[in-house]
This record gives structure tokens, C-alpha cells and sequence, in this order.
């Protein structure tokens, strides 16, 4: 189960790494697949993230799992940590289905577009971004993940910049958020 919510947060990720480095060696249409199925992974992971909840009594649905230890100051620990429960399972449900749908769908609609790459790229961002703002299991990976929300809506929002009016929607969205 912790293994698979690690696996539903850092996918999209992964994907939108891959994409940015492959570049053009990458096609347009093979973006587009490489970031639905990495959002569909993700979704899959959060379905047995919650098939695993299913499993325990209510007073054990907490399984906070820590990957890394960054920084240590005292007692307090700046950890790498996610929180698995019921609210963030059902969260990354959401987020994941309703990204595999937006990002599927987007396959078609971007069709033809010479930046397709990039946007798939920033849509598994966005997703990324999302999942990390509800399994952070502690406020700092809370803060990392609304700040990368922030980002890669002014990324997606600024998407055809040479409209004068995504510019100034895309800055007006980050100084909101």
C-alpha cells in the first residue's frame, strides 16, 4: 500500500521528465500516451492505496512512510514523508482520475499543435504537483506541493504566450495562488 502511494505520486513525475528530455526525439502523439499512462498508473496506485485501507480497522488507516531525511535541526526533522488515509487516498482518486481523463482527452485536442510536448510535459507537472499538495504528510511537502500547483498553473495557464492575454492570466494566476 505504501509502496503503491509512492509510486501514484512520483509517476507523473517521471513521465514529465521523460518527456522534457526525450524532446523531439520523442513524437508529439507519443507525449501524450507517455503522460496518460503515467497519470493512469498513478490512478491504479491509488486504487490499491485504497483497497489496502479497506483492509484495516478505522483506527489504523493512518500509514504516514518517509523516504528521505533531508535536513535535521534539533528534534525537528525536514523529511521526504507522505501521509496515507482515507482523506488522501480519496484525494489521489480524484486528482488521478480526473487527470488521466483531462490528459487523455487533451491527446486529441492538442492534436496538431508544434508545442504538444511541452504541455504534456507541464500537464504531468500539474498532476505531480496535486498529488505531492495532498499526500504530503508533513507541511513542509504541503508547501512544496502548492507551490508547485502555483507553478505549473502559470506554466499551463501562459501555455500560448504569444497572446498578450495567457501572459497576463498566467502572472495574474501566480501572484493569486
Amino acid at each position: 500500500m505504501i509502496a503503491a502511494a509512492w509510486i501514484c505520486l512520483f509517476a507523473p513525475l517521471g513521465a514529465a521528465i521523460a518527456i522534457t528530455l526525450a524532446g523531439q526525439r520523442l513524437t508529439r502523439r507519443g507525449a501524450g500516451y507517455l503522460a496518460t499512462t503515467s497519470v493512469g498508473m498513478s490512478f491504479v496506485a491509488a486504487l490499491v492505496s485504497f483497497a489496502g485501507l479497506l483492509g484495516d480497522s478505522p483506527s489504523q488507516r493512518y500509514h504516514p512512510s518517509t523516504l528521505w531525511r533531508w535536513l535535521t535541526a534539533g528534534t525537528f526533522h525536514f523529511d521526504l514523508r507522505i501521509a496515507v488515509d482515507p482523506l488522501s487516498v480519496f484525494m489521489m482518486l480524484v486528482v488521478a482520475g480526473v487527470g488521466c481523463l483531462i490528459v487523455g482527452y487533451s491527446i486529441g485536442y492538442m492534436d496538431g499543435d508544434d508545442e504538444e510536448r511541452r504541455y504534456f510535459a507541464y500537464m504531468a507537472l500539474f498532476v505531480f504537483s496535486m498529488l505531492l499538495l495532498v499526500q504530503g504528510g508533513n507541511l513542509l511537502m504541503l508547501l512544496a506541493g502548492w507551490g508547485l500547483v502555483g507553478l505549473s498553473s502559470y506554466l499551463l495557464i501562459g501555455f500560448w504566450h504569444e497572446r498578450p492575454s495567457a501572459i497576463a492570466a498566467a502572472k495574474k494566476a501566480f501572484v493569486m495562488n
